[in-house]
């Protein structure tokens, strides 16, 4: 059965768990967002079947998953008890014999449950065609150089999109520091659903981005939009910025301090080997201050300034202070609600060459 992406919109949301029965593997890759992985078959298992399948058929596939599934059944089944009595919606990769199995056995044990027809390909399809559908008709896009606060910022205002976190990635050098950066199947789950609780009645605040966040791609739609949003300018001393990173990234354990040294040495072509040795050295004696100054001043702030010297923007804050600029900018903003849609401050795009309106790439 292929359902249709009406079917699959209200399936997902008629279900308070969704079950993923896929192995890990497949999980990991890409999933429904805030699904529960509880696989039949572990990644072993599932390779196993796979090999069989392709060598010795269908048939003999089917019964060496029916061995590997009984020896676990107890386990397998145990795994649903923190959900009895919830709505199930379980998938695998194409709606086929492993959900249908599961949903016919828990359906015996009297659990509520249902099957994803078409599984995690066509939750797909559904969530591409919504993610082209569900584009922010007015943009609030907040810029500014590394270090301002731009995340602090966004994080307290209204009606927010925060890019940076659904893709588990802060867009720089050091993006990935502590985190662990998303796949683009699931930074595409994810930001389905911020879209979907997002009130596209009044603007959507959004931090400027390059087309990519980490190795996670905006999509078209979405890009477009940020593009042709009111663009808002954040600023702050460098030694406010120093400090911001530094909280961010101070008293880091060993493995972060890996992962600083690791993004630190990756610099050498630009910064010179001399340079960069020097870099590493005060990084190692804990000396924060002196990395990221000359880090500011010699590779993010001219790039920036580069990348932004042809832009125009409605408002410039300081943000100095996070508390008032919130206040400025949610001010701003239920202006900009007050609006027309179609009017309204936006970039003086007439003035400008066409090529020169790209957002900005944040290194």
């Amino acid at each position: 059965m292929n359902p249709n992406h009406q079917e699959i919109g209200e399936a997902l949301r008629n279900a308070e768990t969704v079950i993923d029965v896929r192995a890990p593997a497949e999980f990991a890759k890409g999933a429904i967002a805030n699904a529960v992985n509880i696989p039949l078959f572990d990644n072993a298992e599932r390779s196993e079947i796979g090999v069989i399948y392709k060598h010795l058929g269908r048939n003999q596939a089917i019964n060496r998953g029916l061995e590997f599934a009984t020896s676990h059944l107890a386990a397998f089944v145990e795994a649903f008890q923190p959900y009895r009595g919830r709505r199930l919606l379980v998938y695998c990769a194409r709606g086929g014999m492993r959900s249908a199995s599961v949903v016919s056995l828990l359906g015996s044990l009297d659990f509520p449950v249902s099957q994803l027809y078409g599984g995690y390909k066509a939750f797909r399809g559904y969530l591409l065609r919504e993610l082209d559908r569900l584009v922010p008709p007015r943009m609030v896009v907040l810029h500014g150089r590394t270090g301002v606060g731009k995340t602090l910022i966004l994080n307290r205002l209204p009606n927010a999109l925060d890019l940076e976190d659904l893709a588990q990635h802060r867009s720089s050098l050091f993006g990935a520091v502590n985190l662990r950066p998303r796949t683009q199947q699931n930074f595409e789950a994810r930001l389905l659903e911020a879209l979907q609780s997002l009130e596209f009645g009044a603007p959507v605040f959004v931090e400027g981005e390059s087309r990519k966040v980490g190795d996670a791609i905006i999509p078209t739609g979405l890009m477009a939009a940020m593009k042709s949003g009111t663009c808002v300018l954040l600023t702050a001393s460098l030694e406010t910025r120093v400090r911001r990173i530094i909280d961010e990234y101070d008293r880091p354990d060993s493995e972060t301090q890996a992962q600083l040294e690791g993004a630190l040495s990756s610099l050498a072509r630009l910064f010179g080997r001399r340079n960069t040795e020097l870099l590493l050295a005060k990084l190692q004696a804990g000396d924060l201050p002196a990395v990221v100054r000359p880090l500011l001043e010699d590779y993010y702030d001219p790039r920036y300034g580069h990348g932004m010297r042809d832009y125009r923007y409605a408002l410039e804050l300081s943000a100095e202070n996070i508390d008032e600029t919130v206040q400025s900018l949610i001010e701003f903003w239920k202006t900009e609600h007050q609006r027309a849609p179609s009017t309204g401050p936006r970039m003086q795009k007439d003035a400008l060459p066409q090529q020169k309106l790209a957002c900005p790439v944040y290194l």
